[in-house]
């Protein structure tokens, strides 16, 4: 089964003045056709196809994939689980380099580790894949991400701590003498309750950490 690509290397997920980098250390950035040659974004799509691949490894053999949350999580299962298959050998989750670079060339399971969310990118409902196809309002430009609001989300247990974290930062802030400005607290007390609200809506204790 091939899955849709991204159009985007790496989709780049956003938190208000946070860009997230990738577990794997993938680098937030965007190759495009008149500023990349092509062959250089061949070249950067493929080690970060292997470098996905190799996470996805991890995932099967350390199963971590059963404790991931979110609106995506069955597909994000479904897909891992057609990985391993194709990834196994006697048994054993066994690859070499070349293997690997086959089934993710052939059978790419379109799943993108981030800080924040972990992508199981479907372009059906992609916010960020109607974006491009044309400007709607509450969109989020193309390349960019709508976490809260995106439902080819799914969420690792780091991924859940580091939006506790957010939470954690936003009390501190609203806590600090002397007190914000009121249209700012305003913005980030919002912020609170839709990270909140997330976080609750998919079984994580809404916690700052």
């Amino acid at each position: 089964m091939t899955y849709p690509r991204a159009s985007h290397v790496v989709p780049a997920v956003l938190s208000p003045g946070l860009c997230s980098s990738a577990i794997t250390q993938f680098k937030c950035s965007k190759v495009t056709g008149g500023t990349s040659d092509s062959g250089f974004r061949a070249e950067v799509e493929g080690e970060q196809a292997m470098a996905r691949g190799e996470v996805y490894m991890e995932m099967i053999e350390g199963h971590p994939h059963t404790d991931l949350a979110g609106p995506s999580v069955a597909e994000a299962a479904v897909r891992l689980k057609d990985f391993a298959e194709r990834a196994q050998y006697q048994g054993r989750v066994a690859l070499d380099e070349n293997r690997l670079q086959r089934i993710m060339k052939r059978h790419d399971p379109a799943i993108y580790p981030g800080e924040y969310v972990t992508c199981v990118h479907a372009a059906p409902t992609a916010l960020c894949e109607k974006a491009k196809r044309g400007r709607v309002e509450g969109l989020p430009d193309h390349g960019g991400c709508l976490p809260l609001a995106c439902r080819n989300v799914a969420l690792t247990p780091e991924n859940a701590r580091v939006w506790q974290r957010e939470l954690g930062r936003i009390e501190r802030r609203l806590a600090a003498r002397p007190p914000l400005p009121p249209r700012l607290r305003a913005r980030q007390i919002a912020r609170h309750g839709e990270i909140a609200e997330f976080l609750t809506s998919n079984g994580i204790p809404a916690v700052a950490a």
